[in-house]
């Protein structure tokens, strides 16, 4: 039998970790005006956190496949010059490394764009597992995701954190049974995340390491 004995901190990767609102946003309005659709700022901010696919089968309809394979395209052409780490993400990993955490990134994107974003940054040296839309039957908000994580990580529900910028990252977090905390500098806004009634919410890196050391997790 495999020993859960582990505490782990998980994390959503856009929005969370890395700024890529830029490039999404950019990605979707250009692809969205050669196919002559409309492109709404806030319409496409509401369905980040989802997978690619079913955001493109939202905004562009019947065309979705289309925009889906355009996206990628572009995407492809503008990704290293259109994404960053948030201030003081490194260093942030780094402190729980050094505590001891197991870390692990929880997302929605493709396996090889959210590969190439975390080399990019070089949170590969503090990441030890990666799940992606291609891992799980089911993707965020269901439970899979996370919970895949936590098996590939050893660590037990009761003692893991959820960390993302999304309600469907907090909705994902609470079916799996750990803690979350929500992050105001993504997607969504105080009263979004409130809405979801997270375990707490954040504004800076420096509350999750005193939430963290608070609740001896």
């Amino acid at each position: 039998m495999r020993s859960f004995n582990y505490k782990a901190v998980l994390f959503d990767l856009d929005g969370t970790l890395v700024d890529s609102l830029p490039l999404i946003l950019k990605t979707f309005q250009a692809t969205m005006l050669q196919m002559d659709l409309h492109f709404n700022h806030e319409e496409v901010l509401s369905t980040v956190g989802l997978p690619l696919h079913d955001i493109c089968n939202h905004l562009g309809g019947s065309r979705g496949k289309e925009l889906f394979n355009r996206y990628l395209e572009h995407q492809d052409a503008i990704h290293d010059d259109y994404l960053d780490e948030y201030q003081g993400t490194t260093e942030m990993l780094k402190s729980l490394k050094e505590k001891g955490y197991r870390l692990g990134i929880v997302t929605s994107k493709r396996r090889v764009i959210a590969e190439r974003g975390i080399k990019l940054t070089g949170f590969d040296s503090f990441i030890e597992t990666l799940v992606a839309l291609e891992d799980v039957p089911r993707a965020k908000p269901e439970a899979e995701p996370v919970l895949k994580a936590l098996d590939n990580l050893r660590a037990n529900p009761k003692d893991a954190v959820y960390v993302g910028d999304s309600p469907f990252d907090i909705q994902c977090g609470k079916k799996a049974g750990v803690k979350t905390i929500g992050v105001t500098w993504g997607v969504s806004g105080m009263a979004k995340l409130q809405n979801e009634s997270p375990t707490d919410i954040i504004n800076n890196w420096q509350q999750l390491l005193s939430f963290l050391d608070k609740q001896g997790v």
